[in-house]
């Protein structure tokens, strides 16, 4: 829920660009009448789906989220804004199968849309674990449940899944695999690709703002560094289309336009952000982080893209990964989660997305956390002989 709030005028401002519209009327209508899920609904993504899907008039929306005042906060501005909205609050870990099979199974959705995930690349390179439990098991769990029920199931993935440099990359490609694992003649599940979202929470313009309130210099990775930018809004009603487009399970690449260059964009906030009369604040370049790329793809090698029944969604047709390689992968990372083997789940997804290989941070921070076995202690003498006879 928390983020920078940006005008119309000035998100346009920073992206270089006007910003497209959103949902016409008749996809509206589409969703109408539809009962809804979305995962993760108190996040920048997952708040933006549910605030247009309310206005979709749907039979029933449910937000699912670990976040009790997420989800608390979003509920009291729905109900508000759209008095007439079937809405409930599940407070639950997508990770964890009953909460998720519960909540399907109450709900019987017609659609589940799946934003719930860590998205944070610096921390989830030093926490294998817990972003693997929650980007890939809690994906294939939601799937799993949606199928369950019959239900469409909407995966929002990201383009750190394209050639993966990150654990959060390769969590996200993992979990496209997975979904599409799933597939057969009625369950067509879906994955929508795109790249950051501008005022979201944690983002690149929320350091600034704070940055330049209370003067001090804004931290970038490089200056020539190029990310794909979009509004929550842009973002959102395209991974609504996606969904209303049917067809074949599926990747699907939102078109964001040209990535945009880290420099300029800061450049723009400072200009238009700083109140008058106050001095510009500077920028400290620190270098790329470990798991950051130069660059980031929305594709990767040996992939086909083609275009959809929207111009700004393409389909992209990924070369097959064999299914067993998948399958044994995820034994070893169920296995290894449930344990606290970081180590152990880094090496089968290297294993199963085969243009992966963690970083050194990432291997590091998997070898601190190792935790050694529990030895057994002996009983004591004067308990020895009860436990014996016991």
């Amino acid at each position: 829920m928390n983020g920078v709030h940006l005008s119309r005028d000035r998100q346009a401002w920073l992206l270089g660009r006007s910003l497209r519209a959103v949902l016409t009327e008749d996809d509206r209508c589409a969703l109408a009448g539809q009962r809804v899920l979305v995962t993760g609904a108190g996040g920048s993504v997952g708040s933006e789906l549910t605030r247009q899907i309310a206005a979709c008039r749907p039979a029933r929306l449910v937000l699912l989220d670990q976040s009790e005042y997420a989800v608390f906060r979003l509920e009291t501005e729905l109900r508000e804004q759209h008095p007439d909205l079937n809405v409930d609050v599940i407070l639950g870990d997508v990770s964890r199968r009953s909460d998720v099979r519960t909540a399907c199974a109450a709900l019987r959705p017609h659609v589940v849309y799946h934003a719930a995930a860590y998205k944070h690349v610096t921390i989830t390179e030093r926490a294998a674990v817990p972003a693997i439990r929650t980007n890939v098991l809690g994906t294939l769990e939601t799937a799993r449940a949606a199928r369950g029920v019959g239900a469409r199931f909407v995966l929002i993935s990201s383009d750190k899944a394209a050639e993966p440099r990150s654990v959060m990359g390769a969590t996200k490609r993992l979990a496209e695999l997975v979904a599409l694992g799933l597939a057969s003649e009625p369950f067509r599940p879906v994955a929508v690709r795109f790249g950051n979202i501008l005022g979201s929470s944690g983002s690149l313009v929320e350091i600034m703002a704070r940055c330049v309130r209370s003067g001090r210099n804004i931290p970038i990775t490089h200056p020539d560094a190029t990310r794909f930018f979009m509004t929550a809004a842009e973002a959102v009603s395209l991974v609504l289309k996606a969904d209303l487009l049917g067809g074949r399970a599926e990747v699907f690449w939102l078109d964001m336009g040209e990535p945009i260059r880290i420099g300029d964009l800061v450049e723009r906030f400072i200009a238009c952000a700083t109140p008058a009369g106050r001095a510009r604040v500077g920028i400290d370049v620190i270098g790329l982080r470990p798991g950051e790329k130069m660059r980031e793809e929305l594709t990767t090698h040996g992939l086909r893209m083609t275009r959809t029944g929207h111009p700004g969604i393409w389909s992209a047709r990924q070369r097959p990964v064999r299914s067993e390689t998948v399958a044994a992968s995820m034994r070893t990372i169920r296995s290894a989660v449930a344990q606290g083997q970081a180590e152990r789940a880094l090496g089968a997804m290297e294993h199963a997305v085969h243009d992966f290989t963690a970083s050194g941070a990432a291997w590091a921070a998997a070898r601190a956390s190792r935790v050694a076995a529990p030895q057994r202690q002996p009983a004591p003498q004067h308990l020895a002989g009860a436990l014996a006879s016991a």
